[in-house]
Formats: C-alpha cells, sequence, structure tokens
C-alpha cells in the first residue's frame, strides 16, 4: 500500500475525493508561500532603508500586511516613489494616486488565489470538515465586522483562513477587529466585486472599502 492510500485510509477514512481536494489545497498553499530568489536579491539591494516606510504604508492602506511573497515584488517600486516623493521630484497629488495604484497591485496579488468563478464541491466538503469547530465562531465574527452575513460563495476562502488562525491555541483573537479580520473581509469584498462585476473592476475597486 502506498503512502497516499494510507493516507486516505488512515486519516480521511476512506474518502478520497476529500484528501485530494486537501491534497492540492496544500500543495496551491506551497506554491503561493514560495518566494522566488530574483525578489529576495531585488529586495535586499534596492533602498532597504525605506523597507519599513514602505510596509508601514502598505498597512495603513490596507489594513494588514500582504504575506512576504505577495509583497516582494512590489516593494522596490514603492520605496522608489516614497523616495522620489520625499525629493521633491514628483508633486504631492501624483505621488498619492500613483501610491493608490500601486497598494491596489499588491492587494490584488493577495486576492490571486481566490478568483475562480465557482469553487469545486470538494472545496465546499473541506469547509464541512476542516476545523469545523470554530466555524460557527468565525462566521459570527466575520459577520459582526462586516455588518451583515456574506454569501457563502463569497466567504468561504475568508472562513477557512481565519478557521486556521483561530485553531492556533497559541494565538487567541481579541474580541476588537484585528488586521487578520480586515485581511478576510478584504478577500470577502474583493470575491462580492469580482462575482458581480467581473476581475477588472474588482482589481480596480477601492482599497478603502468600508470595513465594519
Amino acid at each position: 500500500m502506498n503512502w497516499r492510500q494510507q493516507t486516505i485510509d488512515t486519516d480521511y477514512n476512506g474518502d478520497a475525493k476529500r484528501f485530494e481536494a486537501n491534497y492540492a489545497e496544500a500543495i496551491a498553499e506551497g506554491n503561493r508561500l514560495a518566494v522566488r530568489w530574483d525578489d529576495l536579491l531585488v529586495d535586499a539591494t534596492t533602498l532597504p532603508h525605506l523597507k519599513e516606510t514602505g510596509r508601514e504604508l502598505i498597512k495603513i492602506n490596507l489594513g494588514y500586511l500582504p504575506p512576504d511573497q505577495v509583497m516582494l515584488p512590489y516593494e522596490p517600486y514603492l520605496r522608489a516613489l516614497i523616495q522620489n516623493y520625499w525629493q521633491n521630484a514628483i508633486a504631492e497629488n501624483d505621488f498619492l494616486d500613483q501610491l493608490e495604484d500601486h497598494i491596489k497591485i499588491i492587494r490584488n496579488a493577495d486576492m490571486k488565489h481566490n478568483t475562480c468563478l465557482a469553487y469545486d464541491e470538494a472545496i465546499y466538503q473541506n469547509y464541512h470538515a476542516t476545523f469545523a469547530p470554530f466555524g460557527y465562531a468565525v462566521r459570527e465574527r466575520l459577520t459582526r465586522f462586516l455588518g451583515y452575513e456574506p454569501q457563502l460563495e463569497h466567504s468561504l476562502i475568508a472562513e477557512m483562513w481565519m478557521r486556521g488562525i483561530m485553531a492556533d491555541d497559541t494565538y487567541k483573537l481579541p474580541d476588537e477587529i484585528t488586521s487578520d479580520d480586515i485581511r478576510a473581509i478584504t478577500l470577502v469584498k474583493y470575491r462580492e466585486v469580482f462575482l458581480k462585476d467581473g476581475k477588472s473592476v474588482a482589481d480596480m475597486s477601492s482599497v478603502l472599502m468600508e470595513k465594519h
């Protein structure tokens, strides 16, 4: 018996479809977390003294910091933009316009993995089977900060991500909204626009969407 069948039999009670869904999700997550060497090199050599300032601007505008592998390809340009503004090479209005456009690009890159038109049935099965004890708490929290209960086709990925956070025994989410909540809300809001109006409209949507 190979490792795959043994895992299906032992950990998934013979449910091969659920195993394949989890396995595919793990591979996709691994690919998303992979950081390109070229990006690391450019990041280390391009205005590194502006790294924290750039990330502070990303967090101020988005309400959270995307994972490093999402931000790294776009940070050098952001740092150059900051330096040009500080050196009076561009006017304040031009700087703010370019900053907003670039922050949108970073937000859109973070949303890229959530742009399928419909989730596969196996993903819904995984939703009902993975970290299920945290399901109500996550949905209640998301509903509270959104101000309405989202449709599952909009919130599934956001809820799964928040369940993983809640399942971490070393960290307890406070009652007030956090950057993790804001990222989850952004996932929901972006997907709502994406499914209603298409990717181009979602990509152009404001990064300052009402969060709660």
